[in-house]
């Protein structure tokens, strides 16, 4: 339901424009208000995880995106931006915690054999939702000559999910009671979180941040216009350019699931992510600089969509212990807000630049995919960073194949289990060092920016 429901603004990008009156940049601002509650809730979400278990989380956030689709549902009959906005914001209130309860869970299941296979599964199965959500938007419109159908569409796919979910939680309650003392005493032990180890997390963790911030960001953002670019730049009328745009989304249907096992027997998961921030930069440069058919640009797109996620999470759950992996995923999930806020408000206000000088034509998109340009090379100089300092500093854990990680893990174990020893210390104030509060002030800079953006501009 969540993914399914992320993208229909997308595809009806340039009908909501019209129907409710705003501007890009306040379109921006719409979209960009799903990722700014998101900027800190990952996070906090992400604690309260590992702190207190899945089955709360998943139900909560569930209903919140069931409630806030049936409140952006809604807003279409009054043609009420601010309304449209709130709904957005209890959509994304569930969304961004969402995705980090189902990586929690299969990072803690599958942490060995297994994990990046499954968290394919994961990833294509959200993938087919985008993908189904941005083809079948205009379609839904059109049958019922409203473009609020599509958006009631989104709702009755999340109720369905939040009745699956209860089913989930069932299903987890007679399970534990099944399930003697003694072991449920284990796995509580096993997966106690301490906070302070955010502080000892290690420094090639704080890079797939920073690859999250960017790559991350670009993605979400290119994704909310790319409907828009085609028809404008190509000349596609709705339909079309919806069908066309939801390109960009089908490539993981089918990759995805490949790659899972592929990471799991070969791993090159620094090689892949290498991989993926060149051919969003690829495909920026045909999209935005070249009249070759879109759907080229678009193929290569979907193929940096499959390979640079899994190639991330599986990484980030491969360098965490269990115990710290809810959180560890929720800042990496929030840095991906965080640049998707930014970047958001950044394309409006590039775009509205664009069209005083040069109308809504062809040429209105050339600002905002120069901007894109730049911003997939400094994600591909983050990526060939992250390779080498596998490479050096982890006896490329990240890029072997099943038996060199075992060999691997086995050499960098210490230095692995070195934060535990740390944080059980009396005295582990001793072993923090002033960089160990650098990214955490960095990413709290970067949150108060996109939150002061988001208000300015929803303003």
């Amino acid at each position: 339901g969540s993914h399914y429901s992320a993208h229909t603004l997308g595809a009806l990008k340039s009908t909501i424009k019209k129907e409710l009156g705003i501007t890009n940049t306040q379109y921006g601002a719409l979209q960009s208000s799903v990722s700014a509650v998101n900027t800190v809730l990952p996070i906090l979400g992400g604690l309260f995880i590992d702190s207190f278990g899945t089955t709360t989380g998943s139900l909560m956030a569930t209903f919140l995106i069931m409630f806030g689709n049936l409140v952006i549902s809604v807003s279409t009959h009054s043609r009420s931006f601010p309304v449209m906005v709130v709904g957005r914001i209890f959509y994304g209130l569930g969304s961004g915690t969402i995705t980090v309860v189902q990586e929690t869970i299969l990072g803690s299941w599958f942490k060995g054999k297994g994990l990046a296979l499954t968290i394919a599964v994961q990833i294509t199965t959200s993938r087919i939702a985008s993908f189904l959500s941005m083809g079948t938007a205009i379609p839904i419109s059109d049958r019922f000559g409203f473009y609020g159908a599509a958006f009631w569409a989104n709702f009755v796919v999340c109720a369905i999910s939040f009745a699956i979910n209860i089913l989930y939680m069932l299903a987890m309650r007679r399970i534990r009671r099944g399930t003697p003392e003694t072991m449920l005493s284990r796995l509580r032990s096993k997966h106690r979180f301490n906070p302070r180890l955010v502080l000892f997390f290690f420094g090639i963790y704080w890079m797939f941040i920073v690859e999250s911030f960017t790559l991350g960001g670009g993605w979400n953002s290119f994704l909310h216009i790319n409907s828009e670019l085609v028809k404008l730049r190509f000349g596609a009328n709705d339909s079309v350019a919806a069908w066309s745009a939801s390109v960009s989304q089908i490539m993981p249907i089918f990759l995805v699931p490949f790659l899972g096992w592929f990471f799991d027997q070969y791993g090159m998961r620094t090689d892949m992510l290498v991989l993926s921030t060149s051919l969003f930069t690829i495909s920026i440069a045909l999209l935005g600089f070249t009249m070759l058919t879109p759907i080229v640009g678009l193929v290569i797109f979907s193929i940096s969509l499959a390979l640079g996620p899994l190639a991330e999470i599986t990484a980030i759950s491969l360098i965490l212990p269990s115990s710290s992996l809810g959180t560890g995923l929720g800042i990496y999930k929030s840095a991906m807000n965080i640049g998707s806020t930014i970047v958001d408000i950044v394309v409006g206000v590039l775009q509205d630049r664009g069209s005083r000088l040069m109308e809504e034509t062809e040429h209105s998109y050339d600002y905002v995919m120069a901007f894109f340009m730049v911003w997939g090379i400094i994600s591909t100089v983050v990526a060939t960073t992250i390779f080498f300092v596998d490479r050096r500093k982890w006896h490329s854990l990240l890029r072997s194949n099943a038996q060199g990680r075992s060999e691997a893990y086995h050499l960098a174990k210490d230095k692995i289990n070195r934060p535990m020893i740390y944080v059980s210390s009396p005295n582990w104030r001793e072993y923090v060092q002033t960089w160990n509060y650098m990214p955490l002030a960095m990413l709290t800079l970067l949150l108060v920016v996109s939150l002061v953006l988001f208000a300015y501009k929803l303003a």
